[in-house]
């Protein structure tokens, strides 16, 4: 579903998370206003978007803008879960937490004619929750049956999935040991904010009756934040309390309940003040520059496809570039696998919080709508998109991609030295961005596109910091940075820091530059001993095998990396080929030894090649949720060779914060850049002169 320019409402349709949206749900699905604590959707807003299942548009018969790579429409996806449903082996009462295209093999979507006919299976996951089982089920939509069917080892863990967020609030707010912490603090458990999450790294074997827990048990953890009718509940921590649930058997494991600090009554209203009105700045623009086939976007010679995954968000597909007719790939797929986000207080309540974004909670089922004039500008085509929900249905995401143009400024400019005569162009660059929002961190995804034939990767983060109170200055200053100092529910003096932590942004990049058959070389630039003493040179190395392919950047050797093509050359006779720059970059200042970071395994470098793998697709591997160590990333990377092979290229992207007083309440938008792409040879010459 397409809507140029303009953000599209229907009534029932919502896309603020306010109170508004909730009592309009409540209206549609029956839900009161009980004084009990609120749950967050850690994992979802798609609990927030119930309503639009009674109106989601449907989706148009197959044309010629169909292709493989499609997401599931509705039909599908309730056929799929049905399917699932029916195979002996399933039980009723399973969740499906992930229902999602089993995209064909890379081989046949190349092989696809616009036209013509193609396969449709759907992978299916289904969650058995009291026997804490897990099924992987692939279903073939057009022979309507299932072709494979695996019983996952235990204990392998889906992610986060929706029901979860609604069954664990009365677990919650009937425990004594939480209500009590609560009011230790001065607290009204109805005035509670919960913040869910998945259980993390740290391990209870036995439950506070003294009970053995079974080894794999399921379990999320509960963070507790004032709400009281007051905005934004992540300003107000209610510190010291954590609940562990074991969602297999819906009972509380453990209260963990430590150092007691006051809670801040902060109103929360200082992000909503507004500056003194600006003139209105507005794109004009009658018509996009760019075309539209289905998901398929084609734009100054660049074409290439897209969609919405349930866990990867917004994915890129067949990127090409076209001349005199001809496609030329750059790339087959590009996503984001993993984000891993550990936190840097070494406290009980803290150590576990190391979240995996993308696979204990998914990209594309927290998305974000995007709003014209605010996330993007004004001349944006926007694209709803559907995604399954755990129990057969579906949610259409309204606003959750956008396409858009915008003035870069100077492309180029030459002048004559004889002539003065000037020649110059405007710099237009064409962006694909969706938004994910999980907690008090929204991330947006930006997909560049340059007429240089260049492609830049950008990751904005915004949102809250995750705040801690604390009892004194020094104690805030210890492993973050105090930021609020306010009135505290008991009439006292409430402190609140920021904590320290890190971002770390696994990209897959499934590289065919002019074909499938690639090499990559590091090249490093050195000096050069000269009777003059000004030379220096850049030394190409070809990187041969896997083992050798896990790479650190060197900025005193301006290093980059070239793709090149193993069949296809230039006008030189040299072989056509991208470069690979890597931009914002982090290093794990987490110990060696903790779980979490060896789980995290992608994190130890900037840059992993491996031998491509249609299943290789998480650096994290399938199932991260209390995932083991050594899975992912660290296990595709052997000793395969890279040259002349089909090559994927992982890029971790990273920023460490630091947290200061101007984050608080509201952090900026801070922009990383992940990674660029920049022809080396591909071209005859620069085709920006076109």
């Amino acid at each position: 579903m397409q809507n140029h320019h303009n953000l599209k409402k229907t009534d029932k349709t919502l896309s603020m998370r306010n109170a508004t949206l909730i009592s309009t749900l409540c209206a549609f699905t029956g839900c009161t206003a009980s004084p009990t604590p609120t749950v967050s959707p850690r994992i979802t807003q798609m609990q927030r978007f119930t309503a639009m299942q009674l109106d989601a548009p449907t989706e148009t018969a197959a044309n010629a803008c169909s292709h493989p790579l499609d997401p599931l429409n509705q039909q599908e996806i309730i056929l799929s879960v049905q399917l699932a449903k029916a195979h002996p082996n399933i039980p009723a009462g399973a969740f499906f937490p992930n229902v999602v295209l089993n995209e064909p093999l890379k081989e046949k979507v190349l092989a696809f004619q616009s036209g013509g006919t193609f396969s449709r299976e759907a992978l299916v996951e289904a969650y058995d929750r009291p026997k804490n089982q897990l099924y992987r089920v692939i279903v073939d939509l057009r022979a309507k049956k299932v072709t494979a069917f695996d019983k996952l080892p235990q204990p392998t863990q889906p992610a986060a999935f929706l029901d979860e967020f609604s069954t664990i609030l009365p677990v919650i707010n009937q425990d004594p040991g939480w209500r009590a912490a609560m009011k230790k603090r001065g607290v009204k458990p109805e005035d509670v904010y919960l913040d869910v999450w998945a259980g993390g790294d740290l391990v209870i074997n036995v439950d506070r009756d003294g009970k053995a827990v079974p080894p794999g048990t399921r379990i999320m953890r509960v963070l507790s934040f004032l709400r009281g009718g007051k905005p934004n509940p992540y300003d107000r921590p209610i510190e010291g309390v954590v609940v562990a649930v074991d969602m297999n058997r819906l009972k509380v494991l453990q209260v963990t309940d430590t150092v007691v600090a006051p809670v801040s009554q902060y109103n929360g209203k200082d992000s909503s003040i507004q500056r003194e009105p600006l003139q209105p700045l507005r794109v004009e623009q009658a018509k996009p520059s760019y075309q539209l086939c289905g998901q398929e976007v084609s734009w100054q010679g660049w074409r290439f496809r897209f969609a919405l995954h349930p866990r990867d968000g917004l994915v890129l597909y067949t990127v090409h570039h076209e001349n005199k007719g001809v496609l030329r790939p750059v790339a087959y797929r590009l996503s984001l696998t993993e984000i891993y986000v550990p936190y840097g207080i070494p406290d009980i309540n803290w150590v576990w919080r190391t979240a995996f974004d993308v696979g204990e909670y998914g990209l594309g089922r927290n998305t974000n709508p995007l709003s014209p004039d605010t996330d993007v500008p004004n001349n944006a085509t926007f694209f709803n998109a559907r995604i399954a929900d755990d129990v057969g249905g579906s949610f259409v995401y309204p606003n959750a991609v956008a396409l858009y143009e915008r003035n870069a400024g100077l492309l180029w400019k030459r002048v004559d030295p004889t002539s003065v005569e000037q020649d110059r162009r405007e710099a237009r660059q064409l962006v694909i961005t969706s938004n994910t929002w999980i907690g008090n961190y929204i991330y947006g995804i930006n997909y560049i596109f340059k007429m240089s034939g260049e492609l830049e990767v950008r990751v904005e983060a915004t949102g809250t910091t995750l705040n801690q109170g604390v009892n004194s200055l020094k104690e805030g200053a210890k492993h973050g940075h105090v930021v609020d100092v306010v009135k505290s529910v008991n009439g006292g003096t409430a402190l609140v820091a920021a904590p320290n932590h890190q971002h770390f942004f696994s990209f897959r990049l499934d590289l065919d530059v002019d074909g499938a058959a690639n090499r990559v070389s590091e090249s490093n630039v050195n000096p050069q001993d000269s009777a003059l003493g000004n030379a220096f040179v850049a030394k190409e190395s070809l990187i041969t095998t896997e083992a050798n392919a896990k790479r650190n950047v060197d900025i005193n050797k301006a290093r980059n990396w070239k793709i090149f093509s193993s069949d296809e050359k230039n006008a030189l006779n040299m072989p056509t080929g991208y470069t690979l720059s890597l931009g914002d970059i982090a290093v794990p200042y987490s110990s060696s030894t903790f779980s979490a970071r060896k789980r995290a395994g992608f994190a130890e470098y900037p840059l992993w090649v491996t031998q491509y793998h249609p299943n290789e697709l998480y650096a994290t591997g399938d199932y991260p949720n209390q995932g083991v160590i050594g899975e992912g990333l660290p296990k595709y990377s052997g000793k395969e060779s890279l040259v002349d092979q089909d090559l994927v290229f992982w890029v971790t992207s990273g920023l460490t914060h630091i947290p200061d007083v101007e984050q608080y309440p509201v952090m900026n938008t801070e922009s990383l850049l992940a990674f660029r792409l920049l022809p080396y040879g591909f071209f005859k010459h620069n085709p920006a002169l076109k």
